[in-house]
């Protein structure tokens, strides 16, 4: 079968590889989501995955065999998370943030492939009529669930998303889709801010004045929630600068090494700092479900699907910051 290989820092191929064999369910994949940790791997700076590696950890498939209460051509998504569900984290009842977490497309082959064989477990179903490239977004939009969660939004909230890639404008759309009614985003790149107000999202270019406009236009002094969804220091900086006093600040993003943070803000404005990382089980459940009503937002964020053997030069292209803003590959 043909998979997408990482095999050096820089290098990633399409291969024929034998079909996957052993313990799980034989999935026939439909199309598989390139996401941040996807082009981490892709540089050679993530720190667990080793080549050769198959990459993807947002897929959806086709069950190729009756097997483990699943029928032939039942269509599932994956739930990637993998957790050892023995350290106290998990025996605390948050195996999503397992002392030892591993990932399908990480640390054990993933989706983009063919085929992939996943324990029955970690299989959930999904409705035939969700658009191939539309159910791909099942685990960013877990990530978006999850973070709305954790951060406690409320319909009335003045929302920032401060970083306007794929979880940024996917958080935006769910967001919105949950009845928040004043949700801007703020990015460095102008290509990518002019394509977001074509979308109908309300976004602006990231600068002080910006941001001034921003606070104006609702009338508050600051924000009531933040999400830091760029993964750079001037993001959270700016995010401490821009809550409301006793508002709060989550940080969605995966940030490579410690930063300063201005402490004394935190404190004398009881900023509420929240950290999140992936989502529950019932978070991606809750996103499975509610794939239907999403459907029209996450067709316009990914666009159309490309092929198993575009995903090299698609990859470098992301790499290099052009691309589409949320790359899908149909298998």
């Amino acid at each position: 079968m043909k998979a997408v290989v990482y095999c050096d820092p820089l290098s990633v191929a399409v291969q024929d590889v034998p079909a996957p064999q052993g313990d799980g369910v034989l999935l026939n994949v439909e199309a598989c989501g390139i996401c941040g940790t996807d082009l981490t791997i892709f540089k050679g700076a993530h720190p667990r995955s080793k080549p050769p590696l198959i990459l993807g950890h947002e897929f959806v498939a086709r069950i190729a065999e009756d097997r483990e209460g699943f029928a032939k051509g039942d269509r599932v998504v994956c739930f990637p998370l993998i957790s050892c569900g023995t350290c106290e984290t998990c025996r605390s009842g948050q195996p999503h943030i397992c002392e030892v977490l591993r990932l399908y497309g990480i640390d054990e082959p993933g989706g983009m492939a063919e085929q992939v064989r996943i324990p029955a477990a970690d299989l959930i179903r999904i409705g035939d009529h969700i658009p191939a490239a539309v159910a791909a977004q099942a685990e960013p939009l877990a990530v978006c669930v999850h973070a709305a969660r954790r951060a406690r939004v409320k319909p009335t909230d003045a929302v920032a998303i401060i970083g306007a890639g794929p979880i940024g404008t996917t958080l935006a759309a769910f967001l919105r889709q949950e009845g928040v009614s004043s949700v801007k985003l703020f990015d460095t790149n102008a290509t990518r801010i002019d394509r977001l107000k074509e979308g109908g999202f309300d976004a602006k270019l990231v600068s002080p004045a910006a941001y001034k406009q921003a606070l104006a236009e609702i009338g508050r002094s600051g924000f009531d929630v933040i999400f830091e969804c760029a993964g750079a220091e001037q993001a959270v900086t700016d995010a401490l600068e821009h809550v409301r006093v006793g508002g709060r600040v989550a940080i969605v993003s995966i940030h490579k090494g410690a930063l300063p943070v201005d402490l004394q803000r935190i404190a004398f404005r009881e900023i509420e700092l929240i950290g999140t990382r992936v989502y529950t089980r019932a978070d991606f459940e809750d996103a499975v479900a509610m794939m239907g009503r999403m459907t029209e937002s996450l067709s316009w964020i990914a666009g159309d699907a490309y092929g198993l053997t575009d995903a090299p030069d698609m990859l470098r292209d992301l790499a290099n910051g052009a691309g589409p803003l949320k790359a899908i590959v149909g298998v």
